[in-house]
């Protein structure tokens, strides 16, 4: 613990200029609203799947638990800024030293969160490879071996996050020195900081091999042309995850896990458990978008009308035989002056030729 204690105060940083992550205001504008959009994706694809196509996998059974893992991550960020995150430690620690305790716990489930999340989320998008690769092509082959790297990844690392101590309470309890302490957790800083880039730097590269997966794909052409569209944005996606997830190593690189140029996690960790929350809501964006985007985009052709005229022709004396009716009744279109008996009745070839005007909905026509 006095390793770890030692850092506090080795530089002088409350000058330093404030992260705009770490503006309240800034910090919960972003989470909330790539949360809601990232849940009404997921809704919007499982309504698709269970409803329209009627045709659901394990891809969504992943893709339900990865909303309810992604959402419970970004209400945890929330509450930690409740919790001195994105101050000074210095600010608080001094007259409240119990004060970290409530921080280091938001940050652990945070931390668990974001590890299980990101598995559950590259499951849901192998698993949805699978069922767009043909059998025995060599991109379905990389897929399951991509998947069962994941699935070891993640299992590794969701332990050591959910289980970074032991008993757990050791990780905000440094009274306990009889406590196992290990990766996320440990008091060392080199650790701890080592424990971080593995995570971090593991999860950007099984992204890149996600991408790698479909890019040839798309290039090659085998995707059909009405595919290559939603296929192309989920790749589009797939890159801002990963600046986003690059930004992120960066930030804990320069501040060494929030320990340097002084031991301040509630300040320099505060931008990159930040981004972890979008992170994952963007991953479940991606993973929803080729799901409901063509259900999407057939259905708004729906909402436009386009109307169709038939132009009938008449000769110069059957227009000046029906004026005065027209001028009697302007609304109506009129007997024809030539087919009219004694009771006024209108001929039927009088009434097809004024028939004109009809609006049918776009949508109508079939796909």
């Amino acid at each position: 613990m006095s390793a770890l204690y030692d850092l506090v105060g080795l530089a002088e940083n409350l000058h330093e200029p404030e992260p705009p992550l770490n503006h309240r205001p800034v910090a919960f504008g972003l989470i909330i609203s790539l949360m809601v959009v990232s849940v009404l994706c997921a809704c919007a694809r499982l309504y698709v799947r269970f409803k329209i196509t009627r045709c659901p996998g394990w891809d969504d059974v992943f893709v339900i638990l990865s909303v309810i893992t992604g959402t419970s991550l970004a209400i945890s960020v929330l509450v930690g800024f409740d919790y001195h995150m994105g101050e000074h430690l210095v600010s608080f620690l001094t007259p409240d030293p119990t004060s970290i305790e409530d921080f280091i716990k938001t940050i652990y489930v945070s931390s668990a969160l974001y590890t299980t999340s990101t598995t559950l989320i590259k499951i849901a998008i192998l698993l949805q490879y699978l069922r767009v690769f043909a059998e025995k092509s060599r991109y379905r082959m990389a897929a399951k071996i991509l998947l069962i790297i994941v699935a070891l990844w993640g299992s590794a690392f969701s332990f050591v996050s959910w289980f970074p101590a032991f008993p757990i309470s050791a990780i905000w309890d440094f009274a306990n020195t009889s406590a196992i302490r290990f990766g996320f957790s440990s008091l060392n800083p080199n650790e701890t900081l080592g424990a971080y880039l593995a995570l971090s730097a593991t999860n950007m590269l099984l992204d890149l091999a996600m991408l790698a997966i479909i890019l040839p794909y798309l290039v090659t052409g085998v995707v059909a042309s009405n595919s290559r569209l939603y296929m192309t944005c989920l790749v589009l996606v797939g890159v801002i995850i990963n600046l986003v997830s690059l930004i992120r190593l960066v930030q804990i690189i320069q501040s060494r896990g929030g320990t340097y140029p002084n031991l301040d996690p509630t300040w320099y960790l505060c931008s990159p458990i930040v981004l972890s929350s979008l992170e994952v809501s963007l991953a479940i964006v991606a993973a929803s978008l080729p799901v409901f985007w063509p259900v999407l985009k057939h259905n708004c052709g729906h909402i436009f009308v386009t109307t169709e005229i038939t132009v009938t022709q008449e000769d110069s004396q059957a227009r000046d035989h029906k004026t005065a009716w027209e001028e009697m009744h302007p609304w109506s279109a009129g007997p024809d002056p030539e087919s009219q008996t004694g009771t006024g009745s209108i001929s039927p070839q009088r009434k097809r030729s004024t028939e004109t005007d009809r609006e049918t909905l776009i949508g109508s026509r079939g796909s």
